[in-house]
């Protein structure tokens, strides 16, 4: 992803570079609305006192430390759309229901069609409606934890978006 597209972070702060100076190879427009405008050449910095991702961050912590307590395994699957996820955590679930108690995380932009498939197999499960998001924040899995309650040594299974667009998982 180019600069223009998407600020990039140096030394904490969050460059933007002028959309005059903007050379690169890719085949997308740059919007009037959504791009910062300064005169050709010129660099823009913008002094950031927080961390952006501070808050997901910190709830994060907060669930990954409740998981741990609680000796609940979590796994995270993502893939592209129609890859197969929700079949294979059905297969899973029909697999290992009888032994170990299982949680789902359902994440979908709009439908609760995964999560209803996951109920079927005898599992509880919950879905969270992303809407335009393309995956899913530590604070919607706070409260998809709260809502399903995972016994203790349990197994929790997130079925995220989906979305390997996502500008999350650029490093």
């Amino acid at each position: 992803m180019c600069r223009i597209c998407r600020p990039f972070q140096t030394g904490g702060q969050l460059n933007y570079r002028a959309v005059g100076a903007h050379r690169h190879d890719h085949t997308h427009q740059h919007g009037r609305d959504s791009t910062l405008r300064v005169a050709a050449g010129d660099t823009q910095t913008l002094q950031l006192e927080a961390s952006i991702l501070g808050k997901n961050q910190m709830i994060a912590t907060r669930n990954r430390n409740w998981l741990a307590e609680r000796g609940i395994l979590a796994l995270n699957l993502m893939s592209s759309p129609g890859a197969g996820k929700t079949t294979l955590l059905e297969q899973t679930i029909k697999d290992m229901l009888a032994t170990t108690a299982i949680t789902v995380i359902e994440g979908d932009q709009e439908t609760a069609n995964d999560a209803e498939r996951i109920r079927a197999t005898g599992a509880h499960a919950v879905q969270v409606n992303t809407g335009t998001g393309c995956h899913l924040e530590a604070d919607m899995l706070e409260r998809a934890l709260n809502l399903l309650k995972p016994v203790p040594h349990s197994l929790l299974l997130i079925e995220n978006v989906g979305n390997l667009v996502c500008p999350a998982l650029a490093a």
